[in-house]
C-alpha cells in the first residue's frame, strides 16, 4: 500500500481538527505556519488547503486559508441537502445490511443512550450510527457527498457542544430507525431518516437562534 503523501497527511489532520470544532471559526492559518507546525514545506500545505477549500471547510486568501466562518444560513443550506441525499442512501442501503453492521448500530446505539457518555463521545457515536447504513448504499459518490456534509454540519456541533443535552426524542428517532433496517424496511427507514434529520435541524437551529437573541440582549443591556 502506497504511502500517505504529505499533503495528504496535513489535509486530513486538519479536516479533523476542523470538522471536531478544534480550530474556531475566522481562524487564519497561514502556509508558512502551518508547514512549522507539521514539519513540511509550503508545497504540500498549500494543496492541503486547497483541498479543504473545495470541502468547504475554509476560504482561500492568498497565501493564507481563513477557517470558515458559522451562520444560520449556512446551516440551513447544509440541512437541506442532507434531508435530499441521506433518506436515499439510506433506501438503497437497508437491503445490504447484515448481522455485523446490526450488531454495530446497536453497542452505537447504547453509547448514545448510556447518561455517562460525554457530548463529544455522543456526536461520535452519533455519525457512527448512520455511517453503518450509508457505506452500504453501493454509491461511493453519495457517500463521499454525505460524508463532507455531515464534517460540515458537525462544526456547529462541536463548537455548540451543550446542544447536546435532552436529545431523548433523537433517541427514540434512532430506536425507530434501526427497528426498521433490522426489519429490512427500507421505505421506513428512508422516512424516518428524513424526519431525524429535521428533528435535528430543529435542535440546532433553536440552539442557535435562542443564543443569537442572548447576544443582542447583552449587546443591548451593556
Amino acid at each position: 500500500m502506497p504511502s500517505e503523501s504529505a499533503a495528504a497527511r496535513v489535509a486530513r489532520d486538519l479536516r479533523e481538527r476542523l470538522s471536531a470544532g478544534l480550530v474556531e471559526p475566522g481562524t487564519a492559518l497561514s502556509q508558512t505556519g502551518v508547514a512549522e507546525e507539521y514539519g513540511v514545506s509550503r508545497i504540500p500545505v498549500r494543496d492541503a488547503l486547497q483541498q479543504l477549500a473545495a470541502e468547504g471547510l475554509v476560504e482561500l486568501r492568498g497565501a493564507t486559508a481563513v477557517v470558515t466562518p458559522l451562520s444560520i444560513e449556512d446551516l440551513q443550506e447544509l440541512y437541506e441537502l442532507r434531508e435530499a441525499v441521506e433518506p436515499l442512501a439510506t433506501r438503497l442501503a437497508v437491503p445490504r445490511v447484515g448481522r455485523a453492521a446490526l450488531t454495530r448500530m446497536r453497542h452505537l446505539l447504547a453509547t448514545m443512550e448510556d447518561d455517562a457518555t460525554a457530548p463529544r463521545a455522543w456526536l461520535e457515536a452519533n455519525t457512527a450510527f448512520h455511517a453503518e447504513v450509508y457505506a452500504l448504499a453501493g454509491r461511493p459518490r453519495m457517500v463521499a457527498l454525505v460524508e463532507q456534509l455531515r464534517r460540515l454540519t458537525d462544526r456547529y456541533l462541536y463548537v455548540h457542544l451543550d446542544v447536546i443535552g435532552d436529545v431523548e426524542h433523537l433517541q427514540a428517532e434512532h430506536r425507530a430507525i434501526l427497528a426498521a433496517v433490522e426489519a429490512g424496511d427500507a421505505q421506513a427507514a428512508a422516512e424516518l431518516t428524513r424526519v431525524h434529520l429535521a428533528s435535528s435541524h430543529s435542535v440546532v437551529l433553536d440552539h442557535l437562534l435562542a443564543q443569537e437573541a442572548r447576544g443582542r440582549g447583552e449587546q443591548a443591556g451593556g
